[in-house]
């Protein structure tokens, strides 16, 4: 057995006798009824006071349509003039087909004959159904149209171009949508990109097309996110302006719709473009310097070598001449002779071994290979520290202004390892591959942190960063305190340019080795 619904009705109504009959033929269909019974058009308008306000109303109004007082469209005009939505039910004798189809246009939910009310208790259930579901679809048109509000004042307030794009299977391009944006990115109304798809296209700088279209086309067969970066020429001035496009694409039954955002990047892309082009400078201003003072260290040392070598050379000869004569005639000046000749080659040792610092001619004579095996096993005699080589030669020598820079770079680490790791063990290994030296210098020190490789007087690594990027090589440092250091550098033979005039580093597998080995 069904259970007793609760209904709230407002029943315009003059007969009472009819009221009774209508209440009777609810309650014998199972409703609870709350009932009001108004015949007048200000007791009527009382009574909806409660829905006017969006109170707990009526649920329904059941109208008598017969002709004596007030019923009929006037009832109707003023549920309709209060903008309620409720179900309206007219309750008549009258079953003249004409009538019936007035009041339905009217704007009546349905016309339910007094004679026979078998039909009312469904007709109430299937307008509360209609009412309810036009309510929730207002509700949900309301919130809606408040989402779109917020999105649209989301959209102006961005420093950029909303967009959609839309790639057709034929390959043509349309803008489905566009911000008010495109004013300030653009130059382009909306409504002129949206006509004229091929406006964007034409405002491409001719170089940055290539890599427009194969983005495009990448994120098209990937389904993947569209990021692109690229000049455009704004007329009639013919301006030029970088932008920044970031959209996700989606299927859609025509072809390929992407949505997202354009920037203009103008400002932030000329302060990167001159921030690289004072970085370039300054590699440049460094790397003069350190030629210079390698050509003064030359110099120096050929000098030193030539020059005050041969000098000593002859002191020496003149002065073993000399303590010859003397000895005998004067054996105690002879004997001051030999020390003075012990002085000189003491002298001539000091002098080669300043020449050799300032430029190991071997590096000059015989390679960056031998020069660095010269220079640890010094640093073991030096230091005590075991120092192990293993080299490899696949490659051309390198350039010379390579090899010495490899070779200060090894000096650099040797002299870091020195003073601050601690260590008994230190393994080199130099490869010179077709492509590329590399050189790999680790110890079993103590290791250092991060923080302590960025202290602002740490010269010696940034240094060695700084002579690598200026051939266009890489370098990677690992280091964990305990773990000891890892210093790992690669140098092409032939530079490779990036697109923008850049030194694009080449990926070296033996760095990742070297640090991954250093790591376990």
């Amino acid at each position: 057995m069904m259970g007793i619904k609760k209904l709230r009705v407002l029943l315009v109504e003059t007969s009472p006798d009819d009221a009774a009959h209508t209440l009777a033929k609810l309650k014998e269909s199972g409703y609870a009824v709350v009932q009001l019974r108004v015949d007048n058009a200000s007791d009527m308008r009382a009574a909806l006071a409660g829905n006017d306000r969006g109170e707990e109303g009526w649920d329904a109004v059941l109208c008598s349509y017969d002709p004596d007082g007030f019923c009929g469209l006037e009832a109707l005009n003023l549920v309709q003039s209060l903008e309620i939505d409720i179900p309206f039910v007219f309750l008549s004798h009258d079953l003249r087909e004409e009538t019936i189809i007035h009041t339905m246009q009217a704007g009546a939910d349905d016309y339910i004959f007094k004679g026979s009310l078998n039909r009312l208790a469904p007709s109430i259930e299937h307008n509360l159904r209609a009412a309810r579901i036009r309510r929730e679809h207002r509700t949900a048109q309301l919130a809606l149209l408040e989402n779109q509000t917020r999105l649209h004042a989301f959209i102006a307030d961005l420093p950029g171009m909303a967009y959609q794009v839309l790639l057709g299977p034929d390959g043509g391009m349309s803008f489905p949508y566009v911000s008010e944006g495109s004013h300030a990115v653009l130059g382009l109304s909306p409504q002129d990109l949206e006509k004229c798809p091929a406006l964007f296209l034409d405002m491409l700088h001719p170089d940055d097309r290539a890599s427009y279209a194969q983005t495009m086309d990448t994120s098209a067969r990937q389904l993947s996110f569209w990021n692109w970066e690229g000049r455009i020429r704004i007329l009639p001035d013919n301006e030029t302006k970088w932008i920044n496009l970031r959209c996700s694409p989606r299927t859609v039954q025509p072809g390929i719709l992407w949505e997202g955002i354009m920037f203009n990047i103008t400002q932030s892309k000329l302060a990167e473009i001159e921030v690289n082009r004072s970085q370039e400078q300054l590699r440049e201003l460094s790397s003069h310097i350190h030629d210079v003072r390698e050509q003064e260290r030359l110099a120096i040392a050929r000098e030193v070598h030539d020059d005050l070598g041969s000098t000593l050379t002859a002191i020496k000869l003149d002065i073993a001449w000399l303590g010859g004569r003397l000895k005998s005639v004067n054996p105690k000046l002879a004997a001051k002779a030999r020390n003075i000749e012990n002085l000189v080659d003491k002298c001539t040792v000091a002098a080669t071994n300043i020449s050799r610092t300032l430029r190991p001619s071997v590096l000059d004579a015989f390679g960056i290979v031998a020069a660095v095996e010269m220079e640890a096993n010094e640093f073991e005699q030096r230091t005590g520290i075991a120092c192990t080589l293993k080299h490899s030669d696949e490659g051309a020598a390198p350039a010379p202004d390579v090899a010495i820079a490899l070779f200060r770079i090894f000096q650099e680490s040797l002299t870091n390892i020195t003073k601050h790791s601690r260590a008994s063990k230190v393994a080199v290994e130099v490869t010179n591959r077709a492509e590329c030296i590399n050189l790999t210098v680790s110890d079993n020190g103590c290791g250092c942190t991060e923080a302590d490789r960025s202290k602002p007087h740490s010269f010696g690594l940034r240094g060695i960063r700084e002579r690598v990027a200026h051939f266009g090589g890489d370098v990677r440092i690992f280091s964990a305190p305990g773990k000891g250091t890892t210093i790992a550098v690669c140098i092409p033979h032939q530079r490779r340019s990036e697109p923008d005039g850049g030194v694009q580093a080449p990926v070296c597998a033996t760095l990742e080795d070297a640090c991954s080995g250093a790591e376990r």
